[in-house]
Formats: structure tokens, C-alpha cells, sequence
């Protein structure tokens, strides 16, 4: 039984096979469906009901997707879960996390990878985090970073800007990470490199890490950590873009 049963999705898209095609495949494994054509008529329907997940596209007439998706971050950062489908944007990958999306699929997507995409991001956090990502490569080097001396280091809602030094880690890697907080305490697990870009004019580079799985004795500091953090970003972008 998919963790998508019961789940009210809406699906806002302005080509209208493709939305038809998500909403027959999403109530095919038991979710609940709402459809719009464009943003507008999208954030009436977020006023008026209860969201769990939004599938979104970016580009649309009447009221684009990061219209939509402010405004529906406006009334809560943390639910719906905000997923963007698109085959192409103006703003980047490091710009719409830091807008708040949660997730981001390039058109033409595999329609598996999503749908098991957006059943973990529907997962309470405790069940999230707790169960590795299988099937992927994993940089053996752990990845130590700590904040009392890391410039630029910022914690989002789902991960994190980490100052990378000399190092341009490819976006798409998996990465074991360990964060030391100032107070001691430290989070560590597996995440993906998101984006990177340069850090300054220095040859220094960083990254923007979406966490994926956390240890088990560091799992409940990291998840409380996450969800008293009230910042818009998802992941946060750079103060100022380099490249």
C-alpha cells in the first residue's frame, strides 16, 4: 500500500494531458486528487482545502508556479509539501530550494522516481530519516564540517549551504557528512550534493546539501533542529553568486 493513500494532492499544470496523466496514476495508488491550470487558480484552492503534497510546473499562463509557490509559503512554510515539475526555468536549482520548494523533477520525468520521491517526503520525519538511501554510491570520505570556523555555513528546512574549500563536489554525489554545532552537539548521515557554484573569488567553492538519511544517535537533535527552524529556504543559497 503506497504511503500516497489518502493523501490530497494537487496537481497544477497547464498541459492538460500531462496533468490529467498525474492525477490518473496518483489516485491508481489510492491519493486523493485536486487539479488547476495555473497558479491562480491554485492558491484558491489551497486557501479553501486541505493540502498534504502540490505538484506543481513553473511556467504557466495566469499565474506561474513561484507565484504559487510564495504565496502558499506564506501560509505554511512547512505543509503542503511543494514538489516543481518543469522543462525549463529562468531561476536555478539553488534558487527555487531557497524560494522553499522541497523538491524539483525536469520534464521529461521518470514517473517512478517521482512518485517515490514525493511518498518520502510525505513520511514523518522519524521514518524520513531513519532508512539509508539504497542503490546509490557513496563517497567514503566523510565530509566534517564545523560551524564554530565554517564561513557561510547555513541550515534550511531540508539541508544545508556548506562551504566545500577547494573541493567543487559534483552535484548529483552522495556524501557521508558530519556537522559540529557551536553548542557541541552534531548532526551526521548521507546526503545529496544539490547544486554547487564558487564561494568567492579565492578558488573556494560551496554546496548545497539535501539531507537524506540521519545516524541513529544523532537522528532526534537533527529532526528537532530541522523542524524549529522557521527560515523559507529549503536548502539555503548564497548571499552573493560568484559564477
Amino acid at each position: 500500500m503506497s504511503i500516497l493513500k489518502d493523501q490530497v494532492v494537487l496537481v497544477v499544470d497547464d498541459e492538460t494531458d500531462l496533468r490529467e496523466m498525474l492525477v490518473y496514476e496518483l489516485q491508481n495508488i489510492g491519493a486523493k486528487t485536486l487539479e488547476a491550470k495555473n497558479g491562480k487558480d491554485a492558491i484558491g484552492i489551497v486557501k479553501n482545502d486541505k493540502i498534504d503534497l502540490i505538484i506543481s510546473d513553473v511556467r504557466m499562463p495566469g499565474g506561474n508556479g513561484i507565484e504559487f509557490l510564495d504565496e502558499t509559503k506564506k501560509i505554511d512554510l512547512n505543509k503542503p509539501v511543494f514538489v516543481f515539475i518543469t522543462a525549463y526555468s529562468d531561476n536555478s536549482r539553488e534558487e527555487l530550494h531557497a524560494h522553499g520548494v522541497e523538491g524539483l523533477f525536469a520534464k521529461p520525468f521518470d514517473l517512478l522516481n517521482l512518485l517515490n520521491s514525493i511518498e518520502w517526503f510525505i513520511l514523518p520525519p522519524n521514518e524520513r530519516y531513519a532508512v539509508k538511501p539504497k542503490d546509490i554510491a557513496i563517497e567514503e570520505n566523510i565530509f566534517i564540517l564545523n560551524e564554530e570556523s565554517a564561513a557561510q555555513f547555513q541550515i534550511g528546512r531540508g539541508g544545508a549551504l556548506i562551504p566545500t574549500g577547494t573541493t567543487l563536489l559534483n552535484a548529483g554525489a552522495y556524501i557521508q557528512f558530519q556537522i559540529i554545532f557551536k553548542s557541541g552537539e552534531e548532526i551526521s548521515g548521507i546526503g545529496e550534493i544539490i547544486w554547487n557554484g564558487a564561494m568567492n573569488h579565492n578558488g573556494e567553492y560551496c554546496a548545497g546539501l539535501e539531507f537524506k538519511y540521519f545516524t541513529d544517535n544523532t537522528r532526534a537533535f537533527a529532526i528537532k533542529t530541522l523542524l524549529n527552524n522557521k527560515c523559507l529556504e529549503y536548502i539555503p543559497q548564497r548571499a552573493t553568486k560568484i559564477d
